[in-house]
């Protein structure tokens, strides 16, 4: 087992190595719907310390996912992030304090959303993001 998670923590690393800006937002991403699934988990076998520990992870993520954006360059479309991250916090935190898996489930699921779209911008040929709005461009540091 011990060497599994040692291999899993490789890859891990190489994977946010190699990243790039946009693809490094869909991990955290990633991570924080993982995290959220296991709090929704713990909600239903009432495990107070798993919940705690999930709950604190997925905050940690959402703080960095604020942290990662272009605050100076992003404009509007940052500004729109900066809140949904701002509700996600509070409602993760309502939803913790409730002990509300579907509330949980759903941050989750908005954030897989924008995971998606994450992801589809990172696909874009170069060229084609050059076209669009620097606010979107440049919207991670």
């Amino acid at each position: 087992m011990q060497s599994y998670a040692k291999a899993s923590d490789q890859y891990l690393a190489q994977r946010v190595l190699g990243a790039s800006p946009q693809q490094l937002m869909a991990i955290l991403l990633e991570g924080g719907q993982r995290f959220l699934l296991q709090a929704a988990q713990a909600v239903g076998r009432r495990d107070i310390a798993a919940k705690a520990h999930c709950t604190n992870r997925v905050l940690a993520i959402v703080e960095e996912l604020t942290l990662r954006l272009n605050h100076e360059d992003g404009g509007e479309l940052v500004d729109n992030l900066v809140r949904v991250h701002d509700w996600w916090t509070r409602e993760i935190l309502a939803a913790s304090a409730a002990k509300d898996a579907a509330r949980l489930e759903r941050v989750g699921r908005q954030m897989g959303e924008i995971r998606q779209a994450w992801e589809q911008l990172d696909q874009k040929p170069v060229a084609s993001r050059e076209g669009l709005a620097p606010m979107v461009r440049d919207m991670v540091g």
